[in-house]
């Protein structure tokens, strides 16, 4: 059994093992499955197993956790260090992601996950900032993000190719002291 990084409502977070890799790519494999704001088409979930043996998918750069109800894995977390707002060393953050599968969707828990990774992230790193972004039409997840104490930064236009068309993302972003006052 997988150790578990916490528990909140029955929802916990633990590293990936090879049984959750079947499982993420049947559920995330349709626009169904993903969503309409998480579809972008079909992709090539080789890298999925070649970074499991790689790393268990925890690499300074990124990472990945299941997302578990009970026993069950319903959906996963990201985090990735593509944004720096200077030199990298010194000024990159975090930005966060979640899939929870369709049957488990509405019920709170990528809420719920979400900031059990931002718990994770603020206690085994040291970074000072973590944003998120979202699709301007997905009320939900700016509702969940907004609900962990994230504040809204603005509309990056047409930064996202998804469906033949370019999207725009709402960015958000919650600092360190924030989120530690309101623990």
């Amino acid at each position: 059994m997988a150790a578990h990084v916490r528990q909140a409502d029955g929802v916990s977070l633990r590293k990936l093992v090879a049984r959750d890799l079947e499982r993420i790519e049947e559920e995330f494999q349709s626009e169904d499955g993903a969503g309409t704001a998480q579809w972008f088409g079909f992709w090539n979930t080789n890298g999925l197993r070649a970074r499991l043996e790689q790393d268990q998918h925890i690499g300074a750069q990124d990472g990945a956790l299941a997302v578990t109800l009970g026993a069950d894995i319903v959906g996963k977390v990201d985090w990735f260090s593509n944004t720096a707002w200077g030199r990298a060393n010194t000024s990159a953050c975090w930005e966060i992601a979640v899939g929870i599968f369709a049957a488990y969707r509405g019920r709170g828990i990528g809420t719920t996950a979400q900031g059990l990774l931002i718990d994770y992230l603020f206690a085994h790193y040291p970074r000072h900032r973590i944003q998120a972004t979202t699709a301007v039409e997905n009320i939900a997840e700016q509702r969940a993000i907004e609900k962990l104490g994230f504040s809204r930064e603005g509309v990056v236009r047409q930064a996202q190719w998804r469906a033949g068309q370019w999207h725009d993302q709402v960015l958000y972003s919650l600092l360190r002291p924030e989120w530690e006052a309101a623990r």
